[in-house]
């Protein structure tokens, strides 16, 4: 128990928001089995140990794990699919809300809410983190070069002084200043 408490102190408040998600959907899965299967959502349920299991080993002593991408990235990527089919399952159990017992109603509320939680705190740590993408695909991206700077062109020639006057060069014979 004071591993938890220890691992529970590392983690940030986005974080702890994620667990508290994660726990309430656990929670929900526990009130679903007593009911009718409403907020049964067994993605949710796998999404949420998910969850918890890499913010464990992201704090645990003695774990020192190659992640295949950073673990904001794939606690936001679990957190967003498991927030949708919590939505899905919403939307699809509207119908027979009125059919179910109080504790079917509570299990997707529960379920509905851990799951926005959840996904809200993954968010918040991914706006902050912002790790790069991981490149999943194996080619890699080059930048363009750099564009070269415009051509240097040449200063403008000084105008070229105009030719002497054929005719007045050769009247002017006598080589005598003009009147």
């Amino acid at each position: 128990m004071a591993q938890v408490q220890e691992i529970w102190n590392k983690l940030n408040p986005r974080e702890r928001l994620s667990a508290i998600g994660a726990g309430l959907l656990l929670l929900s899965f526990l009130f679903s089995l007593t009911s009718y299967g409403a907020g049964a959502g067994t993605v949710g349920f796998l999404g949420a140990i998910a969850v918890v299991a890499i913010l464990y080993f992201k704090y645990a002593p003695n774990t020192n794990i190659t992640w295949p991408a950073p673990p904001a990235l794939l606690i936001a990527g679990i957190s967003a699919v498991v927030a949708i089919l919590a939505l899905l399952d919403l939307l699809f159990n509207l119908r027979w809300l009125s059919l179910y017992g109080a504790t079917a109603v509570l299990a997707l509320l529960l379920e509905v809410a851990g799951a926005a939680i959840m996904a809200w705190g993954a968010w918040q740590e991914y706006q902050i983190v912002k790790p790069a993408m991981p490149n999943l695909g194996g080619t890699t991206t080059t930048t363009p070069p750099a564009a070269s700077p415009p051509p240097v062109s040449a200063p403008p020639a000084a105008p070229a002084a105009p030719a002497p006057d054929p005719v007045s060069a050769a009247d002017n014979t006598d080589e005598a200043p003009p009147a």
